[in-house]
């Protein structure tokens, strides 16, 4: 019995013998259904039974075959050819269909003797419709058979169990080390001390410490947490088991929690490893939200109770890595279970970008006059994965160009794709638009310049994503901002519409998106931070939540400080105009200009004008 059972399963587990499988169901349901459809248009036409009387009364009828379990009986009648026949050997005839009706059966205890006394036959069949119910038997067994093919390969193997191939697939060895991870230096610090203890457990024990049983990795897409998970497997010299949190979402109820328990039987048996969940909010989320559902309870269920340690997980380090770690079930992040939560962000400084450039820019050949810094001063807030993928994109830039390597005009290009999620134009703009363009990001470089703030690049290169140019600022040298730096970030924002309207007498369209940005700002300005002392140090958000209707005053609030502020700022570009002017000339002869030619053609003319502006001896 096992020998057979062992050999269903070797025969099932090959998904290409199931979709053969499949297939053969389909075309038997096919087959089937299409004899069935042949046979039902061969069935005879229906006749009245007032109609039948007449015709049984006029002699016209041959033969009345009939069933009690049926509602019809099929009835022959006398055509040119059986009218001279004997009864033997009309019995030996096949009536064509013309010459057969159905009738609806009456079933009155005289019924029989009425068909006799008109002189014809009439005869009981017990299976009439033994086609009918074959081909019903066969199509069903066909159906039923399909869908549990379906349903093994939906959840990997006959008895919905991880099978030997994708167990193979899920244990892997890491060879990646923390040296590998570039930026994340406060991060691993924090890591190394787990990797030592998973080395050497009994270390602890002199103090009374244990390995934790879970890490939380959480952060924005792209910053490396997977890559973290897979340097603490490859220091510790341990198998890595890796799952997607969608793999444990199924259709079927229970099919989930049986992954996860499956999951979890393969690292016992493969301990000591690392299990790495990624993206666990596509499974952890909180049991009583709106996405919650039977087979998700049963699925975190099942992965709280393998965590909690119902059964042995010694040896086994489950990390884990999301986007959201606010939405995630508060049972799961609690201690015992994700012991320690970690968050792994962009990289802040300026330096580390460098690194990661020069890293990804390894493999190609680049411009030796390339300048790495200035790559990295407009790239705030840029991922590793995001600069992985400039990297990509400048060298296949080259390429297409049919550069000998990359520059910094292939990188900036890449980065204008990023950042703008379209490629540049390669349609020449319309001279009045590249002017409105010019002074607009122009205005905003002065008005950044001014502030104090860090500019790194300006650029007015057209793009097909509708973006005319822009202002790439630095990293802060703080993650606060105070008042001051909220009415410095709506200032900067407003400056591209007033040079606009100083300019031109008449601002564009064009400066839709600051003004949505210092919409944001100053609704933060007012409601969340309170910078307003009007309306205290109160949360909007909070009130909103509790469904307190927040006061249209704090609109009227925030109209009053976008109009004052506005009016600073015009007044503010009016006495610096020489500098728009200038900057702008710049970007419509050059279209692109770096932080430092910026900054050194401002300062020049600030120099000048405050030279000029000095009264005579």
């Amino acid at each position: 019995m096992e020998t057979m059972r062992g050999k269903f399963e070797k025969f099932f587990n090959n998904k290409r013998n199931m979709w053969l499988c499949v297939l053969v169901c389909v075309i038997g349901i096919f087959l089937i259904q299409s004899a069935m459809h042949n046979f039902n248009q061969e069935m005879p036409e229906f006749m009245s039974y007032p109609d039948f009387e007449k015709a049984l009364a006029a002699g016209e009828v041959d033969t009345v075959y009939y069933n009690k379990a049926n509602e019809y009986m099929t009835v022959t009648f006398f055509n040119d050819e059986t009218k001279n026949m004997t009864e033997e050997e009309r019995q030996q005839y096949q009536y064509p269909i013309e010459d057969q009706k159905l009738v609806k059966y009456p079933a009155y205890e005289e019924f029989r003797k009425d068909v006799l006394e008109s002189g014809a036959t009439i005869t009981q069949v017990d299976n009439e419709n033994i086609v009918d119910l074959v081909m019903n038997l066969l199509s069903i067994f066909f159906t039923v058979f399909m869908l549990i093919m379906l349903m093994a390969m939906l959840r990997s193997g006959p008895l919905g169990m991880l099978s030997d191939k994708n167990k193979k697939a899920l244990l892997k060895t890491s060879d990646v080390k923390f040296s590998d991870v570039i930026g994340q230096d406060e991060v691993i610090e924090d890591l190394r001390f787990i990797v030592d203890l998973m080395k050497d457990p009994k270390k602890g024990e002199a103090i009374g410490a244990k390995v934790p049983k879970g890490l939380l990795l959480q952060g924005p897409p792209g910053t490396g947490k997977t890559l973290l998970a897979k340097a603490i497997a490859g220091e510790a010299g341990v198998p890595f088991i890796e799952q997607s949190g969608s793999a444990f979402i199924e259709m079927y109820v229970g099919m989930g929690a049986r992954r996860v328990r499956d999951l979890f039987e393969l690292a016992r048996k493969n301990a000591p490893c690392v299990i790495f969940i990624d993206e666990i909010d596509a499974v952890g989320i909180a049991r009583d939200s709106a996405k919650s559902s039977s087979e998700h309870e049963q699925t975190i269920n099942a992965l709280l109770e393998q965590m909690d340690g119902f059964e042995s997980r010694s040896g086994i380090f489950v990390i884990a890595a999301t986007n959201r770690a606010d939405k995630l079930d508060e049972a799961l992040v609690r201690p015992g279970r994700f012991d320690r939560q970690v968050t792994v962000n962009p990289p802040r400084d300026w330096k580390v970008r460098a690194d990661l450039f020069k890293h990804y820019l390894a493999p190609l050949k680049i411009d030796p006059a390339l300048d790495i810094k200035n790559l990295a001063l407009q790239t705030p807030g840029f991922t590793g994965a995001d600069i992985a993928a400039i990297c990509n994109e400048a060298g296949i830039i080259a390429m297409m160009n049919n550069a000998e390597f990359v520059d910094a005009k292939a990188l900036e290009e890449a980065i204008d794709k990023k950042i703008f999620k379209g490629n540049r134009s390669k349609r020449e703009q319309f001279e009045k638009d590249r002017r409105v363009i010019a002074y607009h990001e122009a205005g905003h470089a002065v008005m950044t310049w001014l502030m104090g703030e860090p500019i790194s690049r300006a650029s007015i290169q057209s793009t097909v994503s509708g973006v005319g140019g822009a202002v790439f600022g630095a990293d802060k040298e703080s993650v606060f901002m105070t008042q001051k730096d909220f009415q410095k970030q709506v200032t900067i924002a407003y400056a591209g519409r007033a040079s606009e309207e100083i300019k031109f007498g008449t601002p564009t369209t064009g400066a839709s998106n600051d003004i949505t940005q210092a919409t944001n700002m100053l609704l933060q300005y007012v409601e969340r931070y309170g910078f307003d002392s009007e309306f205290g140090l109160l949360d909007y958000q909070v009130l909103a939540k509790d469904h307190i209707v927040p006061s249209n005053e704090s609109v009227k609030t925030v109209r009053k400080l976008s109009k004052e502020i506005y009016a600073k700022t015009k007044s503010l570009l009016e006495q610096n105009y020489p500098l728009v002017e200038l900057l702008a000339e710049r970007l419509l002869s050059e279209e692109s200009l770096t932080g430092d030619q910026i900054t050194r053609a401002l300062k020049s003319k600030s120099e000048s004008m405050a030279a000029n502006a000095l009264p005579a001896d």
